[in-house]
């Protein structure tokens, strides 16, 4: 049971008796729930709110907003950006532990969190790819899926014996991969 007090300027008076409390139906519920968003708000904003159906449009638009904001949340990236490798290329047989070296042209690195259009930072993918559908998505952080939040432009591998493929993939404060995404080419090299 939910006991509604009433009251005019500041939610304060008398409590209903106790043979007047009754469980709150849906409409009740809505009715307390503005009431309680009126006395947040400033008195101008008030009338808004005191239409049931204008309360619920007003709900209805703000959600839609935030759901259209997020299916937009892509990061836009510029023309002609691209991330490669630096000291390696396709077919290369290295030593373990050896380093890659990440280059980017068109953009920046950023540490993750920071909003500054333009930028992101790296991600190393190891014998994996993304999807369509991934590359949508956050990168997820496993060690097929190396993240360099901190804005490095470098790392040290170690990795088996044996035939490697690397790629590289900028993602945005949040991880995921810019539209259009900026990727390298996947490369193979060889671990002796």
């Amino acid at each position: 049971m939910i006991e509604i007090r009433t009251g005019r300027r500041y939610g304060f008076g008398k409590r209903r008796s106790a043979s007047k409390r009754t469980p709150l139906a849906p409409q009740g519920l809505l009715h307390t729930f503005l009431t309680l968003l009126r006395r947040a708000l400033p008195f101008k904003e008030q009338s808004m709110l005191r239409n049931p159906r204008r309360a619920f449009l007003a709900l209805f638009v703000a959600v839609a907003a935030l759901t259209a904001a997020r299916a937009s949340a892509e990061t836009p990236s510029p023309p002609g950006a691209e991330v490669y490798f630096i000291n390696l290329k396709d077919g290369d047989t290295v030593a373990s532990p050896f380093k890659v070296q990440f280059g980017l042209s068109g953009m920046g690195v950023a540490p993750v969190g920071t909003q500054a259009p333009n930028t992101g930072h790296h991600h190393l993918l190891i014998d994996t790819q993304l999807s369509s559908e991934q590359l949508k998505e956050a990168i997820p952080a496993d060690a097929q899926h190396r993240h360099f939040g901190a804005g490095q432009t470098e790392t040290t591998l170690t990795l088996p014996p044996g035939q490697h493929t690397l790629q590289l993939v900028l993602g945005d404060l949040q991880h995921i991969p810019h539209n259009p995404t900026v990727m390298s080419a996947a490369i193979k090299i060889t671990v002796k």
